[in-house]
Formats: C-alpha cells, sequence, structure tokens
C-alpha cells in the first residue's frame, strides 16, 4: 500500500511555496507521491477564481516537470459544477483503490473543515496532513485536530515548516504592475504566464 498525498488548490499560480511544501510534506508524513490536484470551480473561494483551469494545470504541470515523486490529476478541470473535497476523494479512491490518501492542508484550513462539504466523508477518507506554518496558533490547531478524531475517528498528522513569505495573491499583483516575480515562481511558469497574458489586467 501506497501513501498518496493530495495536494488540492487554486494555484494561481503554483509557486515556490507549493513546491516547498510539497517537499517537506513527502518527508515529514512519509508519502511515496504527491499528486497535485488544481480545483476547477471551489465553492468555498470568496473571490472567484479568474484564471481558466486549463491554464492552471498547465502551470502546475510545468511547476514540477522534474521534481521526484510529483504527479498532476486533472479530475476537476472542467467541471461545471462546484468542486467539494468529499466528492473528489470519492474519486481517487478508484484510481488509487489499493493504496491510502493522505489530503494536505494547511492550519488555517484545518480549523474550517467543520464547515466543509461532508467533513465526515473527508475524514474517512483520507488521512489528513496538516501543514503548520511558523506563526499559527499551535493550541488551536491542536484543539481542533482533537476535536476531529474525537468527533469523526479522523487521523490526522500535523506537520511543521518553516514561515513561507511568498503568496500567489502577492505574485498575481507584482505581475499586474510589472514587477520581477522570478525569485518566487519557476522560470518555466513564469515564461507561460507571459507567454500566454495572464494576469496583466487582474488580481
Amino acid at each position: 500500500m501506497l501513501r498518496i498525498g493530495i495536494f488540492g488548490g487554486t494555484f494561481s499560480p503554483p509557486h515556490n511555496g507549493h513546491i516547498y511544501i510539497a517537499r517537506e510534506a513527502m518527508k515529514k508524513a512519509r508519502l511515496d507521491k504527491m499528486v497535485f490536484v488544481p480545483c476547477g470551480n471551489p465553492y468555498h473561494k470568496k473571490a472567484p477564481v479568474t484564471v481558466d483551469a486549463k491554464q492552471r494545470l498547465e502551470m502546475v504541470r510545468l511547476a514540477i516537470d522534474g521534481e521526484a515523486g510529483f504527479e498532476i490529476c486533472d479530475i476537476e478541470v472542467g467541471l461545471k459544477e462546484p468542486s467539494y473535497t468529499a466528492r473528489t476523494l470519492e474519486k481517487l479512491q478508484k484510481i488509487y483503490p489499493q493504496d491510502r490518501l493522505c489530503f494536505l492542508v494547511g492550519g488555517d484550513s484545518l480549523l474550517d473543515m467543520e464547515g466543509w462539504y461532508h467533513p465526515e466523508e473527508i475524514f474517512k477518507k483520507a488521512e489528513i496532513i496538516v501543514a503548520k506554518r511558523g506563526g499559527m496558533d499551535s493550541a488551536e490547531i491542536n484543539a481542533a485536530a482533537q476535536s476531529y478524531r474525537s468527533k469523526y475517528g479522523a487521523d490526522i498528522k500535523i506537520i511543521q515548516l518553516e514561515p513561507i513569505d511568498v503568496s500567489a495573491s502577492d505574485i498575481r499583483e507584482r505581475l499586474r504592475c510589472g514587477y520581477d516575480a522570478k525569485d518566487m515562481i519557476s522560470e518555466r511558469v513564469l515564461k507561460y504566464i507571459k507567454e500566454n497574458k495572464i494576469y496583466e489586467d487582474s488580481i
């Protein structure tokens, strides 16, 4: 049985912070591979995703090219209905029927999972790997994890990461304003963004 990491997200754009998190999760949670799943139409996003899912899929493909153990899955791309983690994990179980799914979330997302679509199904279908970055409230995250363990029988592993001083929103703003972002994203992704004139008119 392999341990399959599932890294979902908007990835608009995928940046060095995403790669760092994935590498550390692979190592600290002893994962055999990390599968990136760019979201289609995330129901819980406060702001609409303005970049086409197929373009975000291609950016992730470029970002992870050459990274050992990294793969990409397009099951959410093209969905017209909202994408829900519980449904995505159900589909992934059919792709990896003999393996253990390990769903990667940030500490802030863990705190919100009670309000996600059918959280009981998420906890039943996957082990939860919590990427706790420096500066997050350890007591609050630990309390949430214990609550989910008691209520849902959740299998939750918390891994400690160094603070990450890079965000997709900052990168989009820099690119929109014509500033350099080469230290934040891969050259291949940056080239694709420039060729396709992504983020020029919106944040």
